[in-house]
């Protein structure tokens, strides 16, 4: 059996300040009390609570697209546990507020490339070029309403995973943000939604939607294939919820 250091107390985590979150790094260990959607969702049988390890964990520095200045920061926490895809506890800080998320890459909405995304018929989360015949995936604008196919969520009833399709809007100030990723120094698009259920239906478990482009800006040196996505889905974590103990 492992070993590992005993959390603070929450008066003296400082679990309400961003840096303490900041001091998590790779070989560390998480517990979620609150992840029951999640382990359904990923790997059913899972028990919620239980600990995961602290893998990579990368930063992208938020700036303005006027003046450059530094606005806030994104920091991925990769967890992992045997049997499970990885769950990505998010530290979003932008001007001075953060909040804690934690977000996991669906089955059904693939990664790549813009070039592969569009190839591969899955243009919903562009507007339509003025010229279909004639475009590049790289001058593409993000869809303020995309219609994102089905999404797997948990029954709130029988606790058994049921697809169904969400209705999704413009998040926080409804704009991309810009920057780079701290350890490549690649330019970076953060763009976020948030979603609804139809009217009489039970609210979404993972209502967030965030899409990170890397390697590509508009008005930089740009690959015409666009930058890389990844595409999360998740929802909003109290921080009295986590538990981090020190490698």
């Amino acid at each position: 059996m492992r070993s590992r250091n005993s959390p603070a107390s929450a008066a003296a985590s400082g679990k309400d300040e961003g840096a303490y979150w900041k001091a998590v790094k790779a070989g560390d260990f998480v517990s979620l009390r609150d992840a029951e959607a999640f382990d359904l969702e990923l790997a059913a049988g899972k028990d919620a609570g239980s600990d995961y390890a602290v893998g990579e964990v990368r930063s992208f520095i938020l700036r303005g697209r006027e003046d450059g200045a530094r606005l806030g920061e994104y920091r991925f926490i990769e967890l992992t546990k045997d049997g499970t895809g990885p769950l990505y506890l998010t530290l979003a800080e932008l001007e001075g507020a953060f909040e804690l998320r934690l977000y996991f890459i669906p089955e059904g909405l693939r990664c790549g490339t813009r070039d592969e995304l569009i190839d591969s018929g899955n243009t919903w989360l562009f507007l339509p070029p003025p010229d279909p015949e004639d475009f590049k995936s790289c001058d593409l604008e993000y869809a303020p309403y995309p219609d994102v196919p089905e999404v797997e969520e948990t029954d709130s009833e029988s606790g058994q995973p049921r697809s169904r399709k969400l209705l999704y809007s413009p998040a926080g100030s409804g704009k991309s943000l810009y920057g780079e990723a701290a350890d490549t120094r690649a330019a970076a698009i953060i763009t976020e939604y948030a979603a609804e259920a139809p009217p009489g239906e039970d609210p979404p478990s993972n209502p967030l939607l965030l899409v990170l482009e890397e390697g590509w800006m508009r008005g930089g040196s740009q690959p015409e294939e666009g930058g890389y996505l990844t595409i999360l889905l998740g929802k909003t974590m109290r921080p009295g919820d986590i538990e981090h103990f020190p490698a």
